[in-house]
């Protein structure tokens, strides 16, 4: 078992390298500011490996994969990246069906850029259903997931971790960790519904605003369940803690360790 954190800049990738953990996830989300060869050597004498989250943007069309990620795949090989992970735009619940065709479209792109990097590519789950998945697993065979569990409980009663779990244990490569109140989001949507119609973008939009990567407990997800199901299938690789406030990552860790032992 591999138990990371992250971080946006390289002030923190040095503040995260105290706390040892087993590796860091670099995110060129939001507003990032990391300067990569600085990042290499620092990780590199700390003796901690990384992985790399490419840009993302909520407003971004399906268009834009090829222009927004697929030139910074190969920043994965040059950082010896273990995995580098992307958004997907694959989602009926956030993008219509000519959005997700054009993504469709798009990928490939980005698939042959990570084959001729050498770096193993996975896709993070934002509202993916079963046939949405499997449509994308078909399709590309080498893709992997990276499984976040917070997203899996936005506009959910069950989370949908743990059908992806279920159906697809064998591409998980990475587990997301963070906690919310997600399905209180059905509740919203429901009362906008019945005033007008709701768009995709405001849809999002909300699910921006219930995406708030809450400390392990404190919120509604039920982690014991979706741990039981990873432990059961013997999954023991990477977890990243994604609690935004990543100075607590020990105490974070902690919190993990005692919920992953018990389930």
């Amino acid at each position: 078992m591999k138990i990371g954190t992250f971080a946006r800049n390289n002030e923190q990738i040095r503040s995260a390298t105290k706390n040892e953990p087993d590796f860091i996830d670099l995110r060129m989300d939001l507003n990032f500011t990391i300067d990569f060869t600085e990042a290499k050597k620092d990780l590199n004498d700390a003796g901690i490996q990384c992985t790399l989250h490419l840009p993302s943007n909520p407003d971004w069309k399906p268009i834009e994969l090829s222009r927004g990620i697929v030139p910074y795949i190969d920043l994965g090989r040059q950082i010896d990246a273990e995995l580098v992970t992307f958004h997907t735009m694959l989602s009926s619940l956030f993008y219509d069906d000519d959005d997700i065709d054009i993504f469709l479209r798009a990928l490939p792109l980005a698939c042959e850029a990570s084959k001729e990097s050498g770096v193993t590519l996975a896709v993070e789950t934002q509202g993916l259903y079963y046939t949405e998945t499997q449509l994308l697993f078909d399709m590309f065979p080498d893709m992997k997931m990276a499984l976040d569990i917070g997203h899996g409980q936005i506009l959910a009663t069950r989370n949908r971790a743990l059908d992806h779990i279920s159906t697809f244990y064998d591409r998980i490569a990475m587990v997301n960790v963070h906690d919310n109140h997600g399905s209180k989001m059905i509740d919203d949507v429901l009362k906008l519904k019945k005033e007008r119609e709701v768009s995709q973008g405001e849809i999002r939009e909300l699910a921006v605003r219930y995406d708030t990567h809450l400390p392990i407990g404190e919120g509604e997800i039920d982690f014991d369940t979706i741990f039981r199901e990873l432990k059961q299938r013997g999954y023991d690789n990477r977890f990243l803690l994604m609690c935004e406030c990543f100075s607590d990552f020990p105490k974070e860790k902690e919190k993990f360790m005692e919920l992953w032992l018990k389930s």
